[in-house]
């Protein structure tokens, strides 16, 4: 079964190698997710980029379980027309059990990407079985050692990833880069009011503390995501691929159209996120400035640091060229291994990364949902 998984991809690889621009490199890519809508708009650039091959996409637990995970990134590659990319369940809860996933619904709706099944394409019930059975972790192992130039994209908690290289700890050597969304180097939390952690690693700080435990990684912090959002809205509108006549603008539309509503309510601007680790996992050149740190992740159990980055910032030295502090090691005396962290990214480009997603499909179908219509109760 696995040597004809294998096959099957190695044909499709050959497929689209005969429409990729000659001369452009290929990047292989792995991409993990918990299949929200946030995801599903950042894996639209993986999956339209002409010098990109999406070799798998891995589910996990997180906003929403690993099954419906893959159901979603069923319907996004309906949507996209690319259902021979495939799709491989993992883990439904952290290494250290939570129990069933509580679905934050007034952001994510009760499926992940928004509770609309009935726009275009429509939720079908195929959805829920066109992942392959193989599971995720195996898909990892396997898929990594018949590809040796594999970057592997971490947009939910790293579960999958951790129980991998536990079960395989030479998986690190075979993976080219591991891009990662994830995770605050300066303690900006996204997740609970009594907590200073990121969502990904809060869901499950095991996990994390695993990767960053196993592999130099680049992450893409939420600080950043948040902090840079306000400065780059003056120049960039983060929506611009949202509002284009295409049957495809108008899916991740009605998808998102919920948890942009509730960001809109708490005065926080719907911004890139999973879309600047795809970005970045595509070119690196989006990472425009990028910082170097030795860290690891808080485990306490009770603690409100739970599942935050730390950093051992004693072991940097100020770089006066670049204005700023980075490690002069690539781990510190406690094993904590050097992690890069972006700090600043284009986001012109990756707007432009999106619009060309999106554009290329034409409106025949769909229809955009009514900008005053209300998912939430005030």
């Amino acid at each position: 079964m696995i040597k004809f998984i294998i096959l099957a991809l190695y044909l499709i690889q050959t497929v689209f190698s005969i429409s990729r621009p000659v001369g452009t490199p290929t990047v292989k890519l792995i991409i993990d997710t918990d299949g929200v809508y946030d995801d599903l708009r950042g894996l639209t650039i993986a999956l339209t980029r002409p010098n990109v091959e999406v070799i798998a996409i891995t589910t996990v637990h997180g906003g929403v379980t690993a099954n419906q995970s893959a159901a979603n990134v069923a319907r996004l590659l309906r949507a996209l027309g690319k259902e021979s990319v495939p799709v491989f369940v993992g883990a439904n809860d952290s290494l250290d059990p939570k129990g069933p996933i509580v679905v934050w619904e007034d952001l994510f709706g009760s499926d992940g990407i928004g509770g609309v099944p009935d726009v275009y394409p429509k939720t079908l019930p195929s959805d829920y079985t066109v992942s392959q059975k193989m599971d995720a972790v195996d898909a990892l192992i396997q898929l990594t050692k018949s590809n040796n130039d594999i970057v592997l994209v971490g947009l939910g908690p790293l579960t999958n990833i951790a129980i991998a290289l536990r079960k395989d700890p030479t998986l690190a050597k075979r993976i080219q880069k591991v891009v990662i969304m994830g995770g605050n180097y300066l303690g900006v939390g996204n997740s609970a009011f009594n907590s200073t952690a990121e969502f990904n690693f809060l869901m499950d700080p095991e996990a994390a503390h695993i990767v960053l435990s196993s592999l130099h990684t680049t992450i893409v912090p939420w600080d950043t995501c948040f902090l840079k959002a306000p400065e780059y809205n003056e120049d960039v509108d983060f929506e611009e691929s949202l509002h284009q006549k295409t049957d495809l603008s108008y899916f991740l539309s009605n998808i998102t159209a919920r948890g942009r509503q509730y960001n809109k309510m708490i005065g926080q601007i719907y911004a890139f996120v999973d879309d600047v680790a795809v970005a970045v996992a595509v070119d690196s050149k989006i990472a425009l400035r990028c910082v170097k740190l030795c860290a690891s992740v808080e485990l306490e159990k009770e603690a409100t640091t739970r599942g935050q980055v730390t950093v051992d910032w004693l072991s940097t030295k100020y770089d006066s060229a670049e204005r700023t502090f980075k490690t002069i090691t690539d781990k510190n005396d406690a094993n904590w291994l050097m992690q890069t962290f972006v700090t600043e990214y284009d986001a012109g480009k990756i707007n432009q990364m999106l619009l060309e997603a999106v554009k290329p499909s034409e409106r025949k179908n769909n229809v955009q949902l009514d900008n005053d219509f209300s998912f939430i109760t005030l």
